[in-house]
């Protein structure tokens, strides 16, 4: 049997109902991530921004994985500062779902793969914080929001020796294609460093405590059809929530 791996979705506001109808939040998420997540032998599941904690927690209690997604900016109020100039836009109550969703995934030690939003927001939930604007906060930034397509790879990353992802990838240099402005700034206590682009800005974490929770700031569903090291964390992402000695009838 798959394993099940949860896919969080944003929002945005779709078409009216009709000519005088205001238009609706629609949840979505690039198809890339249910694709690389099919491949790979997982089942992927759609998570919505509706819910509350009775639905998250039968939610979690189903999946054998999860993955959080790339999106807007972080309310800068859930690791206690005010906006900054550069801060972008903003979904407080997606905010609060997702968060609400990794601090449950991590406390039942479900495999977790964040992905730029989502290592932002692993790291928020665990209590870190955020450079609101790279090109504001951090002097002499490389650019870290590509003018390419999702498919390029456009600078580079040094891998830390001794992490999981050194482990998984087996290189210390690595092209990524990233599209952010926003980045960890303090790393909660729990998490570890994995890799760092070459003006310093962090790049990746992981938790050495758990199974599989590692966050990526670059963008390897839109890659991982022609990158082996893209396709390498996804298929090792599902492999874990495969071998879960918890998965239901196992």
């Amino acid at each position: 049997m798959r394993p099940i791996i949860g896919i969080t979705c944003s929002r945005l506001v779709g078409g009216s109902w009709g000519t005088y109808s205001p238009g609706y939040f629609m949840d979505y998420t690039y198809d890339a991530y249910s694709r690389a997540i099919l491949t790979c032998g997982g089942a992927p599941l759609l998570v919505p921004v509706a819910q509350n904690e009775s639905s998250l927690e039968g939610i979690v209690e189903r999946l054998d994985g999860l993955v959080l997604t790339g999106g807007p900016d972080i309310h800068p109020r859930f690791y206690n500062e005010q906006p900054r100039p550069g801060l972008g836009e903003l979904d407080a109550d997606l905010d609060v779902t997702e968060l609400a969703i990794a601090r449950k995934a991590i406390e039942a030690d479900l495999p977790v793969l964040a992905i730029c939003r989502g290592i932002q927001l692993l790291n928020v939930c665990m209590g870190g914080t955020l450079y609101q604007d790279i090109p504001d906060q951090v002097k002499d930034s490389i650019s870290h929001q590509q003018k390419a397509d999702k498919g390029t790879l456009t600078h580079t990353v040094q891998v830390e020796d001794g992490t999981l992802l050194h482990r998984l990838l087996g290189v210390e240099t690595l092209w990524v294609n990233g599209k952010h402005h926003q980045a960890l700034k303090d790393v909660a206590a729990a998490l570890k460093v994995a890799a760092r682009a070459p003006d310093g800005v962090i790049e990746s974490v992981e938790h050495p405590g758990k199974r599989f929770v590692l966050g990526v700031q670059w963008h390897p569903e839109g890659t991982w059809e022609k990158d082996p090291h893209s396709r390498r964390l996804f298929s090792a992402f599902v492999s874990v929530a495969q071998n879960s000695p918890d998965r239901r009838g196992a």
